[in-house]
């Protein structure tokens, strides 16, 4: 075990896992029980998802579901029909998978062979969705955490999203969808034959998920996979809008904020545009924005867009202002990159530049510079509703898309407010912003009192447990999605903060507050959209009584409203499962020992 680590499971668990690991090698059907187990026991060494990945078998990503797995199931993981997790280079493809099982199908079935012949798929373009949609599927396994068995149906979704595209082109979605249905598909069950006339059926247009009869007839555990599936499906069908097959994802990165895809190629622009759009079902799916972007923006060197880590480097003798002073240096600098993309106008960092700027006013009271906070707040207001201006915009383009009449409706609005966003990115005066970043770069390298006694091993524990707390108390007595939003967003910077000084465990801490914070953000950003859409009230003068009466909204503004009260329902329902696994005695283990390692 590694220095200083204590046990994060209980010694009864830890007995059955080491049970489990030791098991008969001469047994092939146990194979897969020792692989989780032997990863469920490294993982509980301290090792790193990389570390054990490379001892296994198993991919980085399939290493981290199955830790959150385990995190929601305990030992019921290992129940012997418990579906094993296959290595990602093993996993057949959707093709392989179908025709394994074809010549034990009853009669009268079909393989996907015979649906590519007879409907004469354009099976470059078919593949091409396919390879894009698993790169997504593999890359984000930690956010979604479908089964690696979803990804055959991921595959099958992306080859035959298209299937109706030469019976009916204007409704190929929805005629597809009613297509996969029709006859058995060898190597499916019919739930899965659902979720890909699902995933077929959202892939371009608005999702109608209240009406869609193949999503409705699914169980209500199978309707999160098959949103999921249709999230990734319909991203990966937007990268190729232009049917050239030439744009590639080149690069992933996940943060707590947001997923940034890196795209490249002679269509890029255009087929990122389209992508975008089409990441509204993601959002409703996964709670965590998705940004997408060309890898070669102009003015912006490729090199920049990876942002600086935001935990720095401490030694267990620092001081808790040193280790605030070296946090928000990295804020500084990660704030300064982003700024770097604003002015090469790309808007879409907006969201994670108004975050990192939250996070630098944190940092800024952990380093005892309060003087700033002022300063700060003034940037943070002005990106925050640059940000709101820019989602609002999205929101209601992504709400009133489907219908030319609520297009044209919605015109108006959405000229004004895009020059309400430009006007408010014009507040941010190059030569103020640069005074700040300049006085509080010069304070944060400045020398620190010399009577600064407070090492941050002996504090690190009160300073967490605080802010813990604090987010706890909010959640059971407080309604204010702000004051939750706050709490864990500052739970989250201080566990970044003093990272390094910190156990293993506080990855996996990290790993159970973001969903939290995500959602929370997700429903506090509706909510705002919401309040920016109140009827207008007007008043009436009715015989001798003026009386108050309520302008009906725009059609435009209601179909908005509409999607926004939806999103925060859909949220909301999400949100107590993710609240106890924070609130869960596998939570409280991880953070105490994460802590005591300090």
């Amino acid at each position: 075990m590694a220095k200083g680590q204590r046990p994060l499971l209980p010694p009864d668990e830890i007995a059955r896992l080491t049970q489990i690991a030791q098991s008969s090698a001469a047994d092939p059907s146990a194979a897969s029980l020792r692989q989780r187990a032997q990863a469920i026991l490294q993982w509980h060494e301290g090792l790193s998802a990389g570390e054990v990945a490379r001892r296994t078998t198993l991919s980085e990503n399939q290493v981290r579901y199955l830790w959150k797995l385990y995190q929601q199931k305990g030992l019921d993981l290992f129940m012997v029909d418990a579906e094993p997790i296959k290595p990602t280079e093993a996993a057949p493809t959707a093709t392989q998978q179908a025709a394994a099982v074809a010549a034990t199908e009853a009669p009268g079935t079909v393989t996907l062979e015979q649906l590519y012949s007879e409907y004469k798929l354009d099976l470059p373009h078919a593949q091409h969705i396919a390879t894009t949609a698993l790169q997504l599927f593999e890359a984000t396994q930690n956010l979604h955490r479908l089964p690696d068995s979803a990804r055959q149906l991921v595959e099958a979704s992306a080859l035959l999203h298209d299937i109706a595209v030469t019976v009916d082109q204007v409704n190929h979605h929805s005629k597809g969808r009613d297509m996969i249905l029709a006859q058995p598909i060898r190597g499916f069950s019919l739930d899965e034959q659902r979720i890909i006339a699902a995933a077929t059926a959202f892939h371009r247009k608005k999702p109608r998920l209240d009406t869609d009869p193949a999503y409705n007839a699914l169980p209500a555990d199978l309707k999160r996979d098959a949103l999921a599936i249709s999230a990734i499906l319909r991203v990966a069908n937007g990268l190729d809008a232009s049917q050239t097959h030439s744009t590639l994802i080149v690069g992933i990165e996940t943060t707590t904020e947001e997923i940034l895809v890196l795209v490249d190629g002679p269509n890029a622009p255009d087929d990122a545009d389209r992508a975008q759009k089409l990441s509204d079902l993601w959002v409703k799916a996964f709670a965590v924005p998705l940004r997408i972007t060309v890898a070669h923006t102009a003015d912006v060197p490729l090199t920049d867009r990876v942002l600086p880590e935001p935990s720095p480097t401490l030694t267990p003798r620092v001081t808790v202002v040193t280790a605030g002073r070296a946090f928000a240096l990295r804020t500084l600098d990660r704030v300064n990159a982003l700024v770097t993309y604003l002015n090469a106008d790309d808007l879409s960092v907006l969201p994670s530049l108004a975050r990192e700027i939250s996070r630098l006013s944190e940092a800024a009271g952990l380093a005892d510079a309060p003087d700033f906070k002022r300063e700060i707040g003034w940037m943070y207001e002005i990106i925050n509703t640059a940000k709101l201006h820019a989602t609002f915009i999205e929101r209601l383009t992504n709400a009133t898309e489907d219908s030319e009449l609520l297009r044209k409706n919605a015109e108006q609005m959405i000229s004004e407010t895009r020059q309400a966003l430009m006007q408010t990115l014009r507040g941010l005066e190059v030569k103020r912003y640069r005074a700040l970043i300049a006085d509080l770069r010069m304070v944060l390298t400045e020398d620190i009192d010399p009577n600064e006694k407070a090492l941050l091993a002996y504090n690190v524990g009160s300073l967490l447990w605080e802010q813990l707390t604090e987010l706890r108390t909010i959640m059971e007595f407080s309604n204010s999605v702000e004051e939750a939003l706050e709490a864990t967003r500052h739970l989250q910077d201080r566990l970044l903060a003093f990272r390094e000084l910190l156990g293993a465990e506080v990855g996996q801490v990290l790993d159970m507050i973001s969903p939290l914070e995500s959602i929370l953000n997700n429903i506090g950003t509706a909510q705002t959209v919401l309040s920016r859409l109140q009827p207008k009230q007007v008043q009436v003068k009715k015989g001798r009584k003026t009386v108050t009466e309520e302008l009906e909204l725009d059609p435009a503004s209601q179909a908005l409203r509409n999607t926004q009260a939806e999103l925060i329902n859909m949220m909301a329902e999400s949100l107590p499962a993710v609240w106890n696994a924070v609130s869960s005695s596998l939570f409280r283990r991880a953070f105490a020992l994460a802590i005591a390692s300090a």
